[in-house]
């Protein structure tokens, strides 16, 4: 049996009418810089008043300057936040020279109810912080990296929290410490 082969046919391209591209960029950035020129002439005009002249024109009586008011006025009062006073005053920091941290934490579940906040590591570089994170985030805890300041060195803790739930608190402790993570419990409110 004979087999029939069709040939497709190529059919005749459609044509391509109006300009090409770079055409309309090369337009649109001239007249975008032809209406600046423009803008910057009429500027000009209006913020330098025709006193050209060279004095063709008598010159007006002179009026006495008004007194200055802005002198006698006081600087409006600039808003002051209460944020910037009472956030450094939350949180005392302890020097670690004075008491060995690790000593503090303890594996004993938390029993006295507030709201509390798991402190899994501090570090020198964002990037470490960064991979704590994200072993956090394997283990299905949610994290947060906080930038702070202390005797002008910048350190990014990676923190748990807020937790006002106990149980979940101490699961949350356990499911660290298995991952060998110790975390600071710090109590931030009632």
């Amino acid at each position: 049996m004979a087999s029939r082969h069709n040939r497709r046919r190529s059919g005749s391209r459609r044509k391509r009418s109006g300009a090409p591209g770079w055409l309309l960029l090369v337009i649109g950035l001239l007249a975008g810089a032809a209406g600046l020129a423009a803008y910057d002439l009429v500027r000009d005009r209006l913020a330098a008043p025709a006193a050209d002249d060279s004095g063709t024109t008598a010159a007006p009586a002179a009026k006495p300057a008004p007194p200055a008011r802005a002198a006698r006025q006081p600087a409006p009062a600039e808003k002051r936040f209460e944020f910037y006073e009472m956030l450094p005053n939350s949180e005392v920091l302890v020097p670690g020279e004075d008491r060995d941290v690790r000593r503090d934490i303890s594996r004993a579940p938390v029993a006295v109810p507030g709201v509390y906040v798991l402190q899994a590591g501090a570090f020198g570089s964002f990037a470490e912080a960064d991979k704590l994170k994200a072993q956090l985030a394997l283990l299905g805890i949610s994290s947060q990296i906080q930038k702070i300041m202390v005797d002008e060195r910048q350190y990014h803790r990676v923190r748990i929290g807020p937790i006002d739930d106990l149980d979940e608190l101490n699961r949350t402790r356990t499911r660290l410490r298995e991952a060998k993570i110790e975390a600071l419990v710090i109590r931030t409110g009632e």
